[in-house]
């Protein structure tokens, strides 16, 4: 018998392997193909959800946004009902953060109108609400203890402020204390103000036009 020559020989086992994985790849599918088919499906249909919900979610941001914008454009022209209608109706939408802002807003236009009464009730409806945005709720928290600054009962406002100014990891915690210092002033109690005018000084946290301006208030209280 003849043999093969070299080349004939490689091309024959090459022709085997070709064979033999065709027929490992034909057991293989015809063993798993349905579930093959199902992850594929699966994977493309994922891909295009994801692709669509980030189409969505763009759409509807650039919605909330531009309602938001509109509101503002309405005050900004005098137009205070309708500004605060269209903020009622965005507040009581999910509009995401849009919605807290909106909300916050028409708590601004009261105060613009001297409507306190209204205005801190909508803020304390704001600051109770503890699922809203914690950062948007601090300034919140700091715009009611201002105007209650000037006569509301000490108690009251350390009650409102102790969350931040007990927080270290609050960036909005010497602004608190600094309220807090004014507030003993106001009623007398000097040495209660210094001791939230040295936490201030003593929080490495603080920046330093903060810092100078406690130490001139310190300069000028009565020293021991």
């Amino acid at each position: 018998m003849r043999e093969l020559d070299t080349g004939a020989q490689e091309a024959f086992i090459k022709e085997v392997n070709e064979d033999l994985k065709n027929e490992s790849l034909k057991k293989m599918w015809d063993k798993y193909g349905l579930y093959i088919i199902i992850l594929v499906v699966a994977a493309l249909t994922a891909a295009v959800s994801y692709e669509s919900i980030k189409a969505w979610y763009r759409h509807r941001l650039q919605q909330w946004s531009d309602s938001y914008a509109y509101a503002l454009s309405l005050q900004n022209q005098g137009k205070t009902d309708e500004s605060m209608e269209t903020f009622g109706y965005i507040s009581g939408r999910d509009y995401g953060i849009f919605s807290e802002l909106a909300k916050m807003q028409q708590a601004n236009i009261l105060l613009g109108q001297k409507k306190n009464d209204e205005a801190f009730a909508l803020m304390e409806e704001i600051i109770n609400d503890k699922s809203f945005n914690p950062h948007l709720r601090d300034t919140v928290i700091l715009k009611l203890a201002s105007y209650k600054l000037e006569n509301a009962p000490i108690a009251e406002i350390e009650q409102l402020l102790a969350e931040i100014a007990d927080n270290n990891d609050n960036s909005w915690q010497a602004s608190a204390q600094e309220m807090l210092a004014l507030a003993n002033l106001r009623d007398g109690k000097i040495d209660e103000a210094k001791r939230y005018y040295n936490l201030i000084l003593e929080n490495g946290q603080t920046a330093e036009t903060v810092k100078a301006r406690i130490r001139d208030m310190m300069a000028v209280l009565p020293q021991e």
